[in-house]
């Protein structure tokens, strides 16, 4: 199923979901560093990796729900797995936003527990890896955001681009 959302055959979802993983595994390795070494640095990372992701997670979003939408339609077989993917990214969004509000603005002196924030990010690294794992199950199994020729071999964008048939 070609993506509905795309720049010269490239789905754009693929290319925005990089920033909140990134920022939010960040995130946990920051959380990490500031149980263990209480240096409030640490706590501000993660606090501002949240913040990022979070924001992130919008362009991941805008631009992976017209390819879920059309899944049902075009590709039936994939509905499971691309609903998962996405409950299990908006369990994240909650997750990361509840975790957002537990790092006090970046102020580890404001109270709380330093504890809860590293938990969450942790169960939120392992969600990170089982949403990726479905995602991985809509590209490589069910071909979701793969163009295919008229013949229904895969489409080559390099050759498209050379003129070659």
């Amino acid at each position: 199923m070609k993506s509905h959302f795309q720049i010269a055959g490239h789905p754009i979802h693929v290319m925005t979901v990089g920033v909140p993983i990134g920022l939010y595994t960040g995130a946990f390795v920051a959380d990490a560093v500031y149980v263990l070494a209480h240096d409030a640095f640490w706590f501000r990372m993660a606090f501002w990796c949240i913040a990022l992701g979070l924001l992130g997670n919008l362009g991941a979003v805008l631009t992976g729900l017209p390819d879920f939408f059309a899944i049902k339609k075009e590709v039936p077989p994939a509905w499971n797995a691309a609903t998962t993917h996405l409950v299990i990214g908006l369990g994240l969004v909650l997750l990361y936003a509840i975790n957002f509000a537990l790092h006090n603005w970046g102020d580890p002196l404001a109270g709380g527990d330093s504890i809860l924030p590293f938990i969450l990010s942790l169960v939120g690294a392992g969600l990170l890896g089982l949403q990726g794992w479905y995602g991985g199950e809509l590209v490589f199994r069910h071909k979701v955001g793969v163009e295919e020729t008229a013949a229904g071999g895969l489409h080559d964008a390099h050759q498209k681009r050379k003129g070659a048939p």
